[in-house]
């Protein structure tokens, strides 16, 4: 397992079945999961295909979803649709962060799952809990 330099998080890979792992370091627990957009193992969510797809292709699914998800009993920084400082969706309350990875000539989708108590901190901490690992390297 390898510490990042950040604060917050330690990283794992699973290399052979396309996935990595972050750990909160306060709590030793599995904290997100990140799915490798090339050789990750499929993931649906309502019977949608999330890993390996073309962003444009999950456009509509991610305004549909993020239209159900408004909740007036979650603070305002994590209910319905926000935008990471890259441009990746966020759909905080389901924990869920659609981000891209090369992939020749087209960036596909990789989506990293977060358990709750890093989504309810919101957006703004997102990028501070998830190692540089995640956000430099794809």
């Amino acid at each position: 397992m390898a510490w990042d330099t950040k604060e917050y998080a330690r990283w794992f890979p699973f290399d052979r079945v396309g996935i990595d792992t972050y750990y909160d370091q306060e709590t030793q627990t599995l904290a997100a999961v990140a799915v490798d957009a090339c050789r990750g193992p499929q993931v649906s969510l309502d019977g949608v295909l999330l890993v390996g797809r073309l962003p444009s292709e999950l456009e509509a699914w991610i305004e549909k979803t993020a239209s159900t998800l408004e909740d007036p009993t979650l603070p305002e920084y994590v209910d319905g649709l926000r935008f990471g400082p890259r441009g990746e969706p966020y759909l905080l309350s389901l924990g869920l962060v659609l981000r891209c990875q090369q992939d020749g000539d087209h960036a596909r989708c990789r989506p990293v799952f977060l358990a709750p108590r890093w989504a309810m901190r919101g957006q703004e901490w997102i990028e501070d809990l998830i190692p540089d690992r995640e956000w430099l390297t794809y």
